[in-house]
């Protein structure tokens, strides 16, 4: 699913990305999530022990606690607390959390993680790595992931096509979560057309790794104006080299270098002799390749969002390819709402080695994506690695 930021907003992110997390409230629990996310993690323990001791006893203020101790390396205070969420609160969001974390641990006593280089100030102090799994409806396309949004159980699909992580207002509502907006009664485009947002930040734990974010929050009080699920987008995922196994269905999650981290900018894909590596160029946030359809190539906005390879009727129009007589007509979904379309296949689809036939495809009538979507009907059964600090993709063949 696209989510194309107009200029403004573009504006409003470049300078949220380097910005602390707002707050609203001044609980022990809230000052507690704002202090670890400063990566005060002896002061967010206190003030976790505080909500505790005033009733908060549940297990999001245990995983926390679960985390601190981690951080501050005292391991087997973490081991035992990420075990007590998962005993006693089993069918939470945390306890799927404290899981993976377990996993981390391999239910085995651990060893020190080595102190940080000089060449890595507070690596150390920080979490460089995480895999978690994840989940997928029945038909099997969109990628959905457990996080916790400002200390609060989120789903979020992972969005690859989304430049910049949005949440519906009703999803943070009924989750709890507050957002202190930085800009108000802006428009963000995407397959379905345009929609009014406002731009804040928030504060996402991605199984044992946590990053500030700058976020989208979408109007979604009148039914159909925006998706119902949060997009985890480009202004958490570019942070990150990342690997995503749709046979396994697992993300492994590498912090990236602080110097390797650049505002993405247009420019020229660099040549690959192995057909495993895919060169990609950024528009934007947003990822494009080269790719062939029915042996014409074209440029396409690498989306782990979208569920088929997706045209609008002129970029479809400009690749020479017509629909055909016997396509089944269908709504596209997205930002902004809904687009009437046709479904088809498509006979053959290459990028890199990965070469596909017979791919879904559909096109939406009146759509203003720019460019066309791959999405999930090209990407199934693949395992890769978004690697952003060399701009490519790797496939494993």
């Amino acid at each position: 699913m696209l989510t194309r930021r107009v200029f403004v907003i573009s504006a409003i992110v470049a300078g949220l990305l380097s910005g602390t997390v707002p707050s609203t409230a001044d609980s022990p629990y809230d000052s507690g999530v704002k202090s670890f996310g400063q990566r005060n993690y002896q002061q967010a323990l206190t003030f976790f022990s505080n909500a505790e001791s005033a009733g908060k006893r549940d297990a999001n203020t245990y995983y926390y606690k679960a985390l601190c101790y981690q951080q501050l390396k005292e391991y087997t205070r973490a081991r035992d607390l990420f075990t007590y969420v998962r005993t006693n609160f089993p069918d939470s969001d945390a306890a799927v959390l404290c899981e993976q974390a377990l996993v981390r641990f391999n239910y085995k006593a651990v060893t020190p993680a080595p102190a940080a280089s000089a060449a890595s100030p507070g690596a150390g102090n920080q979490v460089q790595e995480t895999v978690v799994p994840f989940t997928r409806y029945p038909t099997g396309s969109h990628i959905f992931v457990k996080v916790l949004v400002n200390g609060q159980p989120v789903t979020m699909m992972l969005d690859t096509g989304a430049s910049i992580t949005t949440f519906p207002q009703s999803v943070l509502t009924k989750a709890g979560v507050k957002v202190q907006a930085v800009r108000n009664a802006l428009r963000v485009t995407g397959v379905g057309g345009e929609t009014s947002a406002s731009v804040g930040r928030v504060m996402i734990q991605f199984g044992e790794i946590t990053q500030s974010v700058a976020c989208c929050i979408q109007d979604d009080a009148v039914g159909g104006a925006a998706p119902e699920t949060p997009l985890l987008g480009q202004t958490f995922l570019s942070a990150f080299n990342y690997r995503i196994n749709y046979n396994a269905n697992t993300i492994q999650l590498s912090r990236i270098r602080p110097d390797a981290v650049k505002k993405p900018k247009r420019g020229v894909a660099a040549y690959s002799r192995d057909q495993n590596v895919v060169p990609f160029t950024r528009e934007g946030n947003l990822m494009l390749v080269v790719v062939k359809v029915n042996g014409r190539e074209c440029e396409m906005i690498f989306d782990t969002g979208a569920a088929n390879v997706n045209f609008s009727d002129k970029t479809l129009a400009a690749l020479g390819v017509n629909v055909p007589i016997n396509s089944r007509r269908q709504l596209s979904s997205g930002v902004g709402g809904n687009r009437e379309g046709y479904g088809f296949s498509l006979d053959e689809v290459q990028m890199g080695s990965v070469v596909k036939n017979h791919v879904r495809a559909s096109m939406a009538s009146y759509s203003t994506i720019p460019k066309p979507l791959l999405g999930f009907s090209f990407l199934e059964g693949t395992d890769f690695i978004v690697d952003n600090e060399s701009s490519v993709l790797r496939f494993w063949p």
